[in-house]
């Protein structure tokens, strides 16, 4: 067991999401604008089209400089916000599939040097030569691409990896191939956006600007309607029965769909005005654009993070970082029972006893001075801080709205549960919901979890502090 990070101000799991989407948004850039670049150049050889190279010298430049430095910069930012919010999830991934993340940094590679090399020898070396050079970069980034949607699709769906132990039964799950097919389709849609940001960087009335612009959108169309019938048809069918028990559920933040509805409506707005309309595009409709796609893979990545709730990784390891599963072929027991039993805290490194944080941490670190309202406070950091803001200190106001993931506060005040009697009776039946572990602890620990939720509660909510004498 690892320390758990709540965050500061923003949630843990928001730095996570934020980081990811944009590194997502570059990351899928760089893969699909590398082929469309690969397709005019292409054509610009096959057809001795050299007006064609002033287009892809910009969009390799831009590349190079947005997509791979910046991209790559959110890369490392990835590893840092999830390992500090969960790093026993990513410490099993990196465990059970530490060649395929050898190969992914072998493919990354390519990709680095690639671009630089592509960049560099736009006119130093010959056109045929140099097209091979693009379908390298192409290839490495789809490379790239394929072992992490490997690796992100076992923590759904790990399949015949709890009977075998098998990384490649973890690896080629029943999403593998379905969530490969449509990343690839909505990245057209992205690049097209890319290709329209470019291509409008170029003057008006250049002879090829109109032309590309066209290309984009048409490319954009395509990726947009595949993307759409591939979840249909493809995707959500191959979803576990639990996950589709998730998506209609308020595990779902509002207004995640919304969004990401808007983001497609306006996608394909945008892309037909360009399409039809080439002439009057401009650089800020780019970027708009840019923007609104933004919106909606946040939404969209949340989405796929949230199918697989209550758990880090499906059917294996909860969100607290605690295994519930028995894997005998990888000598693999249930931890939950077991804590059930002893107890959480002074039994998991990080968690100590009560009587033993008090004599390390002054009232000052806690806030509270009531053992239990502190043994309390643990136990809500480590059993629902992956998935609530349990304190005020992961939480922002803006123009007097709490922003802050799905706070317990505000949930336990709308179900009129504002004491520690209530409240531990709900508890007591948390594993009923479909996308909630049950508690883990003594009964006496669950009572102390209770009691600081009692005061989480009417700190938050003052008014609810006579509100709850009258219950008692």
């Amino acid at each position: 067991m690892y320390p758990f990070w709540e965050g500061l101000f923003i949630h843990s799991t928001l730095f996570v999401a934020v980081v990811s989407a944009f590194h997502v948004l570059a990351s899928h850039i760089t893969v699909a604008a590398v082929w469309f670049n690969f397709y005019l150049e292409y054509r610009a050889v096959k057809e001795n089209r050299e007006e064609l190279y002033a287009y892809l010298k910009r969009s390799a430049l831009g590349l190079l400089v947005f997509a791979y430095v910046f991209g790559a910069m959110a890369g490392v930012g990835i590893w840092q916000t999830t390992t500090a919010a969960n790093p026993r999830g990513i410490s099993t991934l990196i465990h059970n599939f530490v060649l395929y993340w050898g190969s992914e940094w072998y493919m990354f590679l390519i990709d680095v040097i690639g671009i630089i090399v592509y960049y560099y020898t736009f006119g130093r070396v010959s056109k045929e030569t140099h097209l091979r050079l693009a379908l390298i970069l192409a290839l490495g980034g789809t490379g790239t691409l394929s072992i992490i949607v490997g690796i992100l699709s076992f923590k759904l769906t790990p399949g015949m990896w709890f009977e075998t132990g098998q990384s490649l039964h973890g690896f080629f799950n029943t999403t593998f191939w379905p969530q490969i097919a449509l990343r690839m389709a909505f990245m057209l849609p992205i690049t097209a956006s890319w290709a329209l940001f470019v291509a409008t960087g170029l003057p008006r009335g250049f002879y090829e600007r109109e032309r590309i612009i066209r290309y984009a959108a048409r490319f954009g169309l395509i990726g947009l309607a595949a993307g759409v019938l591939i979840w249909l048809l493809w995707f959500e069918p191959s979803l576990p029965v639990h996950a589709k028990a998730i998506l209609p559920s308020r595990a779902i933040p509002q207004p995640t769909f919304p969004i990401i509805y808007f983001g497609l409506i306006a996608t394909l707005a945008g892309l037909l005005f360009a399409y039809f309309m080439p002439h009057k595009q401009h650089r800020l409709m780019a970027i708009g654009a840019m923007v609104v796609i933004f919106g909606a893979i946040f939404g969209a990545e949340r989405t796929r993070e949230v199918l697989r709730k209550p758990d880090i990784i499906f059917g294996y390891m909860s969100s607290n970082q605690l295994l519930f599963n028995d894997i005998p072929v990888r000598n693999i027991e249930s931890e939950e029972a077991r804590l059930s039993k002893t107890g959480m805290l002074g039994n998991l490194p990080f968690v100590p006893k009560v009587d033993n944080a008090i004599g390390i941490a002054s009232e000052k670190t806690f806030g509270y001075a009531d053992p239990e309202v502190i043994a309390g406070r643990m136990l809500a950091i480590q059993q629902c801080g992956s998935c609530h803001s349990v304190s005020k200190q992961t939480s922002i106001e803006v123009a007097s709205v709490a922003l802050d993931l799905r706070s317990l506060a505000k949930l336990l005040k709308t179900r009129n549960l504002t004491t520690a009697e209530r409240i531990d009776n709900y508890i007591k039946s948390i594993g009923a919901f479909p996308y909630m572990h049950p508690f883990v602890g003594s009964d006496a620990e669950r009572r102390a979890l209770a009691r600081y939720l009692e005061v989480f509660v009417q700190s938050t909510y003052p008014e609810t502090t006579n509100q709850a004498r009258l219950m008692r």
